[in-house]
């Protein structure tokens, strides 16, 4: 690579240069040490952000569970009660049948009668009455009148459930309005058996809705809360908020009877088939009877806390994220504006600012390094010493911009003919250029100071006032360094041909005349390849300047 590529800014390729590989090692690291500051800040700020809406969830978790274990104690509290009336009127019920099988009782006056079959402490609880249905539906026996009812209940669900099934368990009907008060109500009924065991009819008695009613509306469960007593084959008895149009219909396709089957209690999340409504719902079976007891409460009233402090989390959160990515682009903008600024504070410290080239402080730097590396491969290291001639007479008579401008067009040709990436070309001082070239003998670097003046009597052809001016004293010297030997020696020996060209009348190259690890004294002497190079050089320009 050259000093200076077509249309490539000299500085561009200086910067690539092996000298100044430590600035560049030295800015790259301090691009990256910004590069990883600003990432780390943007990591710390979503770090932070996942914690935070990690805790937000936990607290939602919380939220629910607190609420789950609310509702799970309510359902307990109902079913308890539930399961302690039922058994009441079991109860009841049992010591009804009981007594209908007492010997002689058809021979006892009604009111006596009235007295052994009916227990009123178990009646007097609950203001509905107990009655003996015969096996035809008709009311045989009533607990609060001596003479029944003539309803006929063969049309119930309860009476044809005991007719047609040999149990005599405890059966709940739906809820059913009576034909002797009016009042709505759930029905509790056991069968009668004659002693062969056919049918002999039912024993019965009711819980009015009221009493459930008055056990639900006290749980506080918030605005869409509910309380649903329910038969396992989905039957609702009850439900609170009380909507009549729910009572006595199936919620059979309910989610509840997906995780009923599974397990007599537990909690799921769900919309309600009432109303649409998401709830979290608790149910738990009313010990061994065919019930089952249904707390709801709505997600939107459980989370309705956590939300506002959610929201209001969030809200924190997204502005304090908001300002460290705005503050990380900041830095990160600062950061890489003040790396450009010191790469090119570090660029412009080593070229020089007239011609483009390195200036002497890079050179001092790379012939040093240069050194050391050839002496460890013991390959040799060229320089070409070069000085404009008469330069101070042409700049005195044609002014300092036209002395600018030859000084230009001797580094431009110094730039377009040194090709390789370890090539140096630099402005020693003044009038003076120096172009480095590690491995090269001192044959090639002659041929190179030879295209260098040819190129810039090309360039300085077209210009009437600089034609008769390129004029270019060289001095080349080639040297593999020895375990004596100081990379000065080298500028000494290049130096000193210099000299001698400008003795033996200028515009001409001079070779030193070197040898492994040492200068040899008589530097004006041609030797070889070299001194034959040198020749169809200085040939070259002669026919060259006789064209112009």
């Amino acid at each position: 690579m050259a000093i200076a590529e077509a249309g490539k800014p000299v500085w561009k390729s200086l910067w690539s240069r092996q000298p100044a590989e430590a600035d560049d090692s030295s800015g790259w690291a301090w691009t990256q040490s910004h590069h990883r500051m600003t990432i780390s800040v943007v990591l710390l700020a979503l770090s932070f952000s996942a914690v935070c809406g990690w805790v937000l969830l936990e607290a939602r978790r919380a939220t629910e569970a607190r609420a789950t274990e609310v509702a799970t104690s309510l359902a307990n509290s109902l079913k308890a009660d539930i399961a302690r009336n039922v058994d009441l009127l079991n109860l009841s019920l049992e010591g009804l049948m009981s007594n209908l099988k007492l010997p002689g009782l058809d021979r006892l006056s009604p009111e006596m009668r009235q007295l052994v079959l009916f227990d009123y402490s178990a009646t007097a609880r609950h203001p509905t009455s107990m009655f003996v249905v015969d096996d035809t539906g008709r009311i045989t026996h009533d607990s609060k009148n001596l003479i029944p009812p003539g309803h006929n209940m063969s049309d119930r669900d309860y009476f044809q459930f005991h007719r047609d099934n040999d149990s005599a368990g405890l059966y709940v009907s739906r809820p059913i309005a009576s034909r002797v008060t009016g009042l709505s109500l759930v029905a509790f009924s056991r069968r009668l058996s004659h002693p062969d065991g056919s049918f002999a009819g039912v024993v019965l008695t009711a819980m009015l809705q009221d009493h459930f009613q008055a056990m639900f509306k006290d749980a506080s469960l918030g605005p869409n809360g509910t309380v649903t007593l329910a038969r396992t084959d989905g039957i609702v008895l009850m439900r609170w908020p009380f909507r009549q149009d729910f009572i006595g219909t199936s919620i059979k396709r309910a989610e509840l009877f997906t995780h009923f089957p599974k397990a007599s209690s537990g909690h799921y999340e769900s919309k309600a088939v009432s109303d649409g409504i998401k709830r979290l719902f608790v149910y738990t079976q009313v010990g061994n009877l065919p019930l089952i007891v249904v707390v709801g409460q709505s997600l939107d009233d459980v989370l309705a806390a956590w939300w506002r402090q959610a929201v209001a989390i969030g809200v924190l959160m997204a502005v304090l994220c908001a300002v460290t990515v705005m503050l990380a682009a900041f830095l990160h903008r600062e950061f890489a504006r003040r790396s450009a600024a010191e790469k090119k504070l570090t660029i412009l410290a080593t070229i020089d600012g007239l011609t483009g080239l390195a200036n002497r402080r890079h050179f001092n730097r790379a012939l040093a390094y240069e050194w050391r590396r050839a002496m460890r491969s013991r390959a040799p290291v060229a320089l070409l010493m070069i000085d404009a001639d008469h330069f101070k007479v042409y700049n005195d008579a044609h002014g300092h911009q036209a002395g600018d401008r030859l000084l230009q067009d001797i580094a431009a040709s110094i730039a377009a003919n040194v090709k390789r990436p370890s090539d140096i070309g630099a402005r020693y001082g003044g009038d003076e250029f120096a172009v480095l070239l590690p491995e090269t003998s001192l044959g090639d670097a002659a041929a190179l100071a030879a295209r260098i003046r040819e190129d810039l009597i090309v360039r300085c052809g077209a210009d009437e006032t600089q034609r008769g001016h390129a004029k270019l004293s060289i001095g080349v010297a080639s040297l593999v360094p020895g375990a004596e030997s100081k990379h000065r020696d080298l500028i000494a020996a290049a130096d000193k041909a210099l000299y001698e060209a400008k003795r033996l009348g200028r515009n001409r190259t001079e070779l030193a005349e070197t040898e492994a690890g040492s200068i040899v004294p008589d530097a004006g002497a041609y030797s070889g390849e070299a001194r034959g190079a040198a020749q169809m050089a200085d040939q070259a320009r002669s026919s060259a300047v006789a064209r112009i």
